[in-house]
């Protein structure tokens, strides 16, 4: 669960209708329609926020979006990022979970992922995408099965991180690319599901709904574990590939950078908090090239100058798609 997405879209909506069901889906009545009064066919509401990934849609009028943002655009409310400069007009409150991740109890099937990762789909799927063996040691990168041979508390830590189906006992990071952050008692986990034709029959025992998934909590940018005394310059990205891409070309010719990530467009309101309690840092910001990376340079350069630090973003050369294809075609940002 989001909290940040939750929160957002409980300040514009309301309290959620009903319990959030297992796909991080909560129910609420459409904006756009007058939902509540039609109450549909079923007395029941028709629009739904992704609590995870911040998509919406109604299933009746049709209207969907991408993000909490455009919901709030869409609705003609101003967005406040998460931030030092934000100000909710309810007061922020955090709510408790229902189950407290504990990923944190994990290094064990963590190091078992890690074991197997030399000679499997994983590597050669990191190989395809230009990481080098070296950059999957130096991060940590494992190989996610839907069977690790753990002990019993481990299990159960899993069970209670929603990693680990309760009856079958499956993991649901079967045939992923692993990435723990911090690498030793991890406060995230964040996985890139391998395409099916990468892996062996049954590999997967469950459908994929995102190439991506995170369990746990962003509490600072993903990465931030390799910064030294000696760092000065900050490469901030979108995405783990991003960043294990942009590490793989800076590390030896500029020591004093170190590449982090947001996990995504929309960072919580820990890692926006982290940008603004460092403005020690330079700080270089390389969005995708969509909609949503210029929405997210917004959010994240907010956070960077309510805090007093400064920020140089660079996009990416055209003919690209995302930034990992540019770091390792051999651009990088003219300001390092």
């Amino acid at each position: 669960m989001n909290e940040d997405i939750l929160q957002m879209a409980e300040e514009l909506l309301g309290s959620h209708i009903g319990k959030i069901n297992h796909k991080g889906w909560a129910t609420y009545w459409c904006p756009f329609h007058g939902d509540e009064r039609q109450a549909g066919t079923t007395g029941l509401p028709n629009f739904g926020v992704n609590i995870d990934e911040g998509n919406w849609n109604c299933f009746r009028c049709g209207k969907k979006g991408g993000s909490i943002r455009s919901l709030y655009r869409a609705l003609g409310v101003e967005f406040q990022p998460r931030g030092a400069d934000y100000h909710p007009a309810v007061k922020k409150i955090y709510k408790k979970r229902q189950a407290l991740s504990e990923v944190d109890q994990l290094d064990e099937a963590i190091s078992d992922a890690r074991h197997l990762v030399a000679s499997s789909p994983a590597m050669r799927y990191l190989r395809s995408r230009g990481i080098t063996p070296y950059t999957a040691l130096l991060y940590g990168l494992g190989y996610g099965r839907k069977a690790h041979y753990v002990s019993r508390s481990v299990e159960e830590a899993a069970i209670h991180s929603a990693l680990v189906h309760a009856h079958y006992r499956s993991w649901f990071w079967a045939g992923s690319v692993v990435y723990a952050d911090p690498p030793v008692q991890p406060s995230v986990l964040n996985v890139r599901y391998l395409p099916d034709d990468a892996l062996p029959p049954k590999a997967r025992p469950f459908k994929i709904k995102s190439n991506h998934r995170s369990w746990g909590d962003r509490l600072v940018p993903l990465g931030a574990w390799r910064i030294k005394p000696q760092t000065t310059t900050i490469l901030v990205v979108e995405g783990l590939f991003d960043m294990l891409a942009g590490a793989q070309v800076t590390t030896a010719l500029y020591p004093q950078v170190v590449v982090v990530y947001t996990n995504g467009a929309n960072p919580s309101f820990h890692v926006a908090k982290w940008f603004e309690e460092h403005p020690q840092y330079e700080y270089i910001l390389v969005p995708d090239p969509d909609q949503a990376g210029e929405d997210w340079v917004e959010q994240v350069a907010g956070a960077i100058v309510a805090g007093g630090g400064s920020l140089c973003p660079v996009p990416i050369p055209e003919g690209f798609e995302d930034p990992d294809e540019a770091f390792l075609s051999g651009w990088l940002p003219d300001i390092l």
